[in-house]
């Protein structure tokens, strides 16, 4: 519902007044004014005070004063839990004769509430300060510790209400909000994330339900974000929580953090993410397995898009804040997208095929959408016989001593990242066993075991693909049209993987398109039967 024309008309009285400097008693100079989708705040000198629009929507009511005061006494009530320095209390706002002035929160004469806050130095918090280049580690590990004493003491969630299937109907309803854009950007990335999404709620379902039974959502912030993050010194002061639907705030205390670990990986700044998860396991929360946390950042991720792209929606094609939110939101779809892969791992996955049959083409367009590292043959090869990654490798560097070297080199680099907890994209024929055999030995049996993808083209594609390569000066891989074809030939069959850990793929298909088939099969594989 919008504002009503009389709701309206008090509604613009209210903020004519609220920007006058003649209506605080502290008499600020002046007066500023930051309009939100559903707030007024007005900075007043040392003081800020929020306005609540009159508006019901389907997921806030504040249609009434009655409404407004009590979410105002909301908001100062969870406010005061993690930001008590901030949070000042409820102020009324009470006609005065022509105009109006500001009174205790009990006034009966009162007409409206606003929420009164004392006024932080922005450049404090810590948005402001990574972007400005600050290391963040130590604010990070504070803010972390002090998130874990606050989940710790904050109230446990009514059983039932805010377990595994309230997650799955957030998540659902997100997407099905974002399928019903019409101008949605990122409508094939959409469909992908959404069966990650179902296939990781059916299989982790039961840890899910775990979680609440264990006593892991509670009364959280539900809004944590790294611009309401107040680091002076060794105060941190967290503001701003949601106050209009409990829904959004009793979650899985892995979801509140994951906010923050979505924007720092947004950022770049994945180290800075780790440091938050082990921080605050160190001071005594618990946030799940990773995937789990990953699964929420990347939910996350989704919902700041979703609120980029409905904006898209709401404006003109000309518009220049139309592209802006445009290339905001896809910005976070990707982020999301390399956060869905961090769910699917700790893991190997290894891309092989003989020359020229888009093995390469296809593991970097993975390493893109993962952001996973990229270990390529060619180039560890040459590494190990100290030869520029462009330099033609000499023949003796092919024979088969030199191979297994190269494939042991490949397991043992797959083996440190993935006992490291992160993913990586191995890349190369594999195409006699003895290789394969080199490298599941150096991979150890230790770590989760790697997933082989198989590429394979027709013939003429293959030829085609080999003689363009043979003509690119900055190419890595020696193979000829001729080394191609004898590959083609003598490629000896990948019998001793498991099935659930073979794909075979054409690849003389779009590679989004089997990129998205290798997420498919990852997916249903990796969370079968919630394995």
């Amino acid at each position: 519902m919008d504002v009503g024309a009389g709701d309206a008309a008090t509604a613009s009285a209210l903020v004519a007044a609220l920007s006058d400097p003649g209506l605080y008693p502290h008499a600020p100079e002046r007066v500023e004014l930051v309009e939100t989708h559903v707030s007024w705040v007005f900075l007043a000198g040392d003081r800020v005070y929020k306005l609540k629009k009159p508006l019901v929507l389907p997921f806030l009511d504040y249609g009434t004063p009655q409404r407004r005061r009590d979410m105002c006494a909301e908001e100062v009530r969870l406010g005061r839990r993690l930001a008590p320095r901030v949070y000042l209390g409820v102020r009324a706002l009470v006609p005065d004769g022509d105009g109006w002035r500001l009174g205790d929160a009990d006034d009966p004469a009162a007409a409206d509430y606003v929420v009164e806050q004392r006024r932080f130095d922005e450049r404090q918090t810590l948005q402001a300060r990574l972007e400005r280049g600050e290391d963040g580690a130590e604010a990070v590990r504070r803010l972390a510790a002090v998130l874990a004493r606050f989940h710790a003491e904050a109230e446990r969630a009514p059983r039932g209400r805010f377990g595994a299937p309230a997650v799955a109907r957030a998540v659902h309803e997100n997407f099905e909000t974002l399928a019903a854009i019409a101008d949605l950007p990122e409508r094939g990335r959409l469909a992908a994330a959404h069966r990650f999404a179902t296939a990781f709620l059916d299989g982790r379902w039961e840890l899910l339900a775990a979680r609440e039974a264990g006593g892991h959502v509670r009364e959280g912030h539900g809004d944590l974000r790294l611009e309401h993050v107040i680091c002076d010194g060794d105060d941190v002061q967290v503001f701003d929580p949601v106050e209009f639907d409990p829904a959004l705030r009793f979650i899985d205390v892995a979801a509140d953090v994951a906010f923050l670990v979505m924007e720092l990986a947004h950022l770049g700044r994945d180290d800075l993410a780790r440091e938050l998860a082990d921080a605050y396991r160190a001071a005594g929360g618990d946030l799940g397995p990773a995937e789990l946390l990953a699964f929420y950042a990347a939910y996350r991720a989704w919902v700041r898009a979703k609120v980029a792209f409905v904006r898209v929606a709401e404006l003109d094609p000309g518009d220049a804040r139309r592209a802006e939110a445009v290339e905001r939101g896809r910005a976070l779809a990707a982020t999301a997208g390399r956060l869905e892969w961090r769910a699917r791992g700790p893991l190997a996955l290894v891309v092989c095929g003989g020359a020229a049959t888009g093995k390469t083409h296809l593991a970097r367009e993975l390493a893109r959408l993962s952001g996973w590292a990229h270990v390529s043959s060619d180039a560890v090869r040459k590494e190990l016989a100290g030869i520029a990654p462009t330099e033609r490798a000499p023949l003796e560097q092919y024979r088969e001593e030199a191979s297994l070297r190269t494939y042991a080199a490949l397991g043992e680099r797959a083996r440190a990242v993935v006992a490291a907890g992160e993913g990586v994209i191995v890349d190369a024929t594999f195409r006699r066993r003895t290789h394969r055999e080199a490298f599941t030995a150096a991979y150890g049996d230790d770590v989760p075991a790697p997933w082989f993808v198989e590429c394979r083209a027709p013939a003429s594609v293959v030829a085609e693909r080999a003689a363009a390569r043979m003509r690119d000066p900055a190419r890595v891989s020696d193979a000829t049209a001729e080394i191609a074809a004898r590959h083609r030939r003598e490629f000896e069959p990948l019998d001793e993987v498991p099935a659930g850990r073979h794909l075979l793929v054409r690849t003389d298909r779009p590679v989004a398109e089997i990129a998205d088939r290798v997420t498919a099969a990852i997916d249903a594989e990796r969370w079968a039967a919630g394995g």
